[in-house]
């Protein structure tokens, strides 16, 4: 797994786990933030992009799926595989 990856589904944990467990003072506001704005991100880029999603070679649950967790990082392997 690349380092992008790690990174992107480190920062969705952060933001999830806020939502179930708030953290206490600026955590909470920083957590909220990131998990807003990569969720906000993630689905207008589905909206942008979804003609190269749905011409994936992925079936497309899995393809927005993917677009959703790590957004462009998976939508840039799309144009090595198309």
């Amino acid at each position: 797994m690349k380092l992008a990856h790690i990174i992107t589904l480190l920062l969705w944990s952060f933001g999830i786990v806020n939502l179930a467990e708030p953290f206490n003072g600026l955590a909470f506001y920083f957590a909220s933030g990131i998990f807003y704005i990569l969720l906000i991100a993630h689905v207008v880029e589905c909206i942008v992009f979804r003609q190269k999603i749905l011409q994936s070679k992925d079936h497309p649950f899995v393809a927005f799926s993917m677009t959703l967790l790590y957004g462009v990082i998976y939508i840039g392997s799309l144009k090595k595989d198309s």
